[in-house]
């Protein structure tokens, strides 16, 4: 018995190649969200310098108190979030956690004179597209339905 291929026209192939957006969403979701676990795992791991390092990004703000413990408590949440967004629960309570860290950190690296086109704008950028997701969602293949 041979097998007959379906002949689909091309508006038929698009249809079902591209029209996808909830799988576009989790695609993107489960991306981002392991690369930022890992980076809190990369800070955890880093000990003491690190952690003191990221604590520190709060002085922006005025926040100076106890950087090794603040520190410490960002990576924790940059694992956490991270693992949520990637799962899609408490979506956009992380990507809301997520956008106001990268501005805070945006504003800290541009006030210790970093350049604006490089890192500044990375952060500027990662921000925007948590802020994106806060209010995009986590589109239908999540574990905690909107």
């Amino acid at each position: 018995m041979a097998f007959k291929w379906k002949q689909l026209s091309l508006s038929q192939m698009s249809g079902l190649l591209f029209n996808r957006e909830n799988l576009g969403k989790l695609f993107i979701r489960l991306v981002l969200g392991i690369i930022l676990a890992a980076r809190g795992v990369m800070f955890l791991v880093g000990g003491q310098s690190s952690l003191t390092m990221l604590g520190d990004i709060l002085s922006i703000v005025g926040v100076t108190l106890w950087p090794l413990y603040l520190g410490g408590v960002i990576a924790i949440c940059h694992v956490v979030c991270g693992i949520t967004v990637a799962l899609g629960t408490f979506f956009k309570t992380s990507t809301f956690l997520f956008g106001t860290f990268f501005l805070l950190e945006a504003a800290s690296k541009y006030h210790a004179g970093n350049n604006l086109i490089g890192e500044v704008s990375y952060l500027i950028m990662l921000s925007a597209i948590m802020y994106g997701f806060m209010f995009i969602g986590s589109g239908s293949y999540a574990v905690q339905k909107q």
